[in-house]
C-alpha cells in the first residue's frame, strides 16, 4: 500500500484527494480505520503528536527517498530527531545478559557522540539501546508496530514518555490500532529507513532483526554485526550476517570509523563531547568530497542555512542532498542547530 500511495502523490494527486478515496487496506487492517476522525484529533492533541503527510517540509528526507516510504507518519516528540544522524539498535527480545550490556554500551556512547540511537521499543535489545541513548543525555527514536496511543510492550509507556522529551516515538498506523504480526516487518522497514546503518546485537535464526537487515540492505544501508558466541542459539542469525558479509565490530569506535567518523575514545568507550557540545576535531577517514558536498559547504560559506535554502542553493534531488548532509555532520564539518539551521563547522 504505501508504494500505491506514494506513485499517486507523485503523480501530482493531492493527499486530500488520496483520503477521499483511500487504497484497500491489507488483510486484517480494515477494521483499524478510525470512524471518528474528530476523536482522533482529540487524542493526537491529548498525546501531544503530530500529523506529518508526505511531501511535508518536515517529513525525514531519508524516509521520503524509499519507494515505499509511509504515506503519513504519526509522531510524539521532537521532529528535529528524525533528520539528525541516525543509527539503528537491533536485536532479539530474548537476550543474554551480556548481548544487553552489549547493546546499552554501543547506544551509550554513540547517543554522547550526538548520533540519534532508533530501534523499536520492544523487550531486550532495543529497550537497551534506547536507556543507553537517554544514559548519555543523547537522543532516541522508538518506531511502533501499533497506533501512537497504543505503546506495546504496554511496560514500556514510561520509556516511550523519556523518548519524546528530546526524541520521538513515531507510527504509521492509525490511532487505535492493536500491535499485529503483520505490522512489524513494515515498522521495520523505518527503523532502518531513518537511519544510515543498523547494528545487530544477538539474533537467533529467526530472529526479526534479519527483516530489518534485509530492508537495510535494500535501501543501501550499512549493516553491522556484534559478534556472539558461537555455541548455542542466541547469536545464530548475526553469525550468519556475517559470513554473508556484515561489518564485524566490537566496540562504537568500529561504527564511526566504518561511518567517516575518528573520535577520540577513552578506555570506556566513553566520546569526548556530548550532546550540544559535539567535538569538532572529528574528520572524515578521507578529505576528498564528492561535487554536492562541495556544493553543500560552499553554501554554507556565507551562514547557517535551512535545507529547504540548501536545497534551493544547491539544485539536487532532497534524497542526494540528505545523504550528503549526513555524511558531512558525522564527518564533523557540519552542525544542524536546535532551530533546524545548518552551519559549517
Amino acid at each position: 500500500m504505501p508504494e500505491r500511495i506514494r506513485d499517486r502523490l507523485e503523480a501530482g494527486e493531492k493527499p486530500a484527494s488520496i483520503l477521499r478515496c483511500p487504497p484497500p487496506l491489507p488483510p486484517g487492517l480494515a477494521a483499524a480505520r478510525s470512524p471518528a476522525p474528530a476523536q482522533d484529533v482529540l487524542t493526537l492533541v491529548r498525546i501531544g503528536a503530530r500529523v506529518l503527510p508526505f511531501g511535508h517540509a518536515d517529513y525525514p528526507a531519508r524516509l521520503a527517498a524509499l519507494s515505499d516510504a509511509p504515506s503519513v507518519l504519526l509522531v510524539r516528540g521532537e521532529l528535529r530527531a528524525l533528520s539528525g544522524a541516525a543509527v539503528a539498535i537491533v536485536g532479539a527480545r530474548a537476550a543474554t545478559r551480556s548481548a544487553r550490556t552489549q547493546a546499552r554500551r554501543f547506544a551509550r556512547a554513540l547517543a554522547a557522540r550526538g548520533i540519534t540511537i532508533v530501534s523499536g521499543l520492544a523487550r531486550g535489545i532495543d529497550a537497551e539501546a534506547h536507556r543507553g541513548a537517554l544514559e548519555a543525555g543523547g537522543r532516541s527514536v522508538g518506531v511502533l508496530a501499533c497506533g501512537l496511543d497504543r505503546i506495546y510492550p504496554p511496560e514500556h509507556r514510561a520509556l516511550a514518555d523519556e523518548l519524546a522529551v528530546d526524541g520521538a516515538v513515531v507510527s504509521e498506523v492509525p490511532l487505535g490500532t492493536s500491535p499485529r504480526r503483520e505490522l512489524f516487518p513494515l515498522r521495520n522497514r523505518i527503523i532502518s529507513g531513518l537511519c544510515r546503518g543498523v547494528i545487530v546485537v544477538e539474533a537467533r535464526r529467526r530472529s526479526g532483526s534479519l527483516i530489518t537487515v534485509r530492508h537495510a540492505l535494500d535501501q543501501g544501508r550499512d549493516v553491522f554485526v556484534v559478534p556472539g558466541p558461537s555455541e548455542g542459539p542466541f547469536a545464530e542469525g548475526s553469525n550468519r550476517l556475517l559470513r554473508e558479509g556484515a561489518i564485524a565490530v566490537t566496540g562504537p569506535e568500529d561504527v564511526l570509523e566504518d561511518l567517516g567518523v575518528r573520535e577520540a575514545f577513552g578506555e570506556a568507550g566513553a566520546f569526548e563531547g556530548a550532546k550540544g557540545e559535539k567535538s569538532t576535531r572529528a574528520g572524515g577517514k578521507s578529505a576528498g568530497l564528492d561535487p554536492l558536498a562541495m556544493r553543500l559547504l560552499e553554501a554554507l560559506d556565507g551562514g547557517p542555512c535551512s535545507r529547504e535554502q540548501l536545497l534551493a542553493a544547491v539544485d539536487a534531488a532532497p534524497g542526494a542532498m540528505a545523504a550528503s548532509l549526513l555524511d558531512l555532520e558525522l564527518s564533523g564539518r557540519i552542525r544542524e542547530e536546535r532551530d533546524g539551521r545548518i552551519h559549517r563547522v
